[in-house]
């Protein structure tokens, strides 16, 4: 490490640099340090995997204080804990070039959240941060609610495998509904919390103004928060993106969802797979495309739709004049309900892209909607 940072010292065009299982630890760090206070060019480090700890981080912490061209650092798996958190945020209260930041995999606890979060009240320059699957629970939830509340520039925040409990939801909901944040893409995926929970999330999301783009997939809520999300759909005129795919929502949270979506114009992407709503779900999704005028993308893929569901979506595109793209695998669809999305799309010239996956039609409704294809507008795929 020790040439290559003796390297990147003098080099002036150098601009991106992945040097991830290399086995840096503390004094390639000291190495890598040593460059970046010299460096004008480098824009983009990626460090992953480097068993850094919290000695390595130190002297980079220095190195970025002198920086003033790095604008993106990859640094998850180092073995960074509280202490090494502690280098970096103080750090960042004095850099004004860095804008996102990935420490996930890294030990750094409530303790280290504590320290970021305080840098973040000061920090005006970086917009996203990953702490995803660092041993964070509602204690460090709650510090990290307290320092988005001074910040204006944080826009993404990826918290996915962390301990929330109910608590830490209460913290983010809360932090939502004031409306005392940037954020417009909040990552909770896997939170390891209880499902109706989600329920002061999705309240939340009725008054908030700002977030665009939430993300709980393989949370297994339940249908029981859904007519909480429902009810933000009608009201909120901000949300583009809801991810909320393996959480077991059913027909009846399918119901609800519909709900909203009947009168919202302005989700664009909704994300659904792996949510076992059924044929019963199907028709609540297909009554709500009638008449919704926002979404162009939807993924009901993995949902036991079968030929039944399908008919009932298939009737929906004859109608719908907004969707352009639909995931559509793993439902087991048959000959027949490969018919029914065939005759739909005959009429249907806006739906530009149906998806399948290999393997998920049985073979004569595989080969009709194949040869169909032909004559359809949109474009059949099939994902391996």
């Amino acid at each position: 490490m020790k040439y290559v940072a003796n390297g990147l010292a003098v080099n002036n065009t150098l601009a991106g640099l992945h040097f991830g299982w290399n086995e840096l630890g503390c004094q390639g760090a000291r190495y890598l340090a040593s460059a970046l206070e010299k460096n004008h060019s480098l824009v983009n480090l990626n460090l992953f995997a480097n068993g850094i700890g919290h000695e390595g981080i130190q002297y980079l912490a220095n190195g970025l204080r002198h920086n003033r061209t790095l604008t993106t650092l990859y640094m998850p798996s180092n073995t960074i804990d509280a202490e090494g958190a502690r280098h970096l945020a103080d750090a960042l209260q004095n850099n004004s070039t860095l804008t996102t930041l990935n420490l996930c995999g890294n030990p750094i606890r409530n303790e280290g959240v504590q320290y970021l979060a305080k840098a973040l009240e000061n920090n005006t320059t970086l917009t996203t941060l990953y702490l995803e699957g660092i041993f964070m629970t509602a204690e460090g939830v709650h510090a990290l609610a307290i320092g988005l509340q001074n910040n204006r520039t944080l826009t993404m925040i990826y918290l996915r495998d962390n301990y929330f409990a109910t608590q830490g939801i209460q913290h983010l909901a809360n932090l939502l509904q004031t409306n005392s944040t940037a954020l417009t893409i909040l990552n909770l995926d896997r939170p390891n919390t209880e499902g109706d929970v989600v329920q002061y999330l999705f309240s939340a999301l009725q008054y908030n103004t700002t977030l665009t783009t939430p993300s709980l997939n393989i949370g297994r809520i339940g249908p029981d928060p859904m007519p909480y999300l429902a009810n933000a759909l009608i009201h909120n005129t901000t949300l583009t993106t809801i991810s909320l795919i393996l959480n077991g929502i059913g027909p009846n949270g399918a119901q609800y969802l519909a709900k909203g979506l009947e009168t919202n114009s302005t989700l664009m992407i909704l994300a659904l797979a792996f949510n076992a709503i059924g044929a019963e779900g199907a028709r609540h999704i297909a009554n709500a495309l009638m008449h919704n005028k926002g979404l162009t993308t939807l993924d009901l893929g993995s949902n036991r739709i079968q030929a039944e569901g399908t008919r009932y979506i298939a009737n929906a595109l004859l109608n719908n004049k907004t969707l352009k793209t639909l995931s559509f695998g793993g439902n087991d669809i048959g000959l027949e309900g490969a018919k029914c999305l065939v005759n739909a799309l005959l009429i249907n010239k806006t739906l530009a892209m149906l998806k399948f996956r290999e393997k998920d039609v049985s073979a004569d409704g595989s080969q009709y909607l194949k040869d169909a294809s032909l004559y359809l507008t949109a474009n059949v795929t099939w994902d391996k």
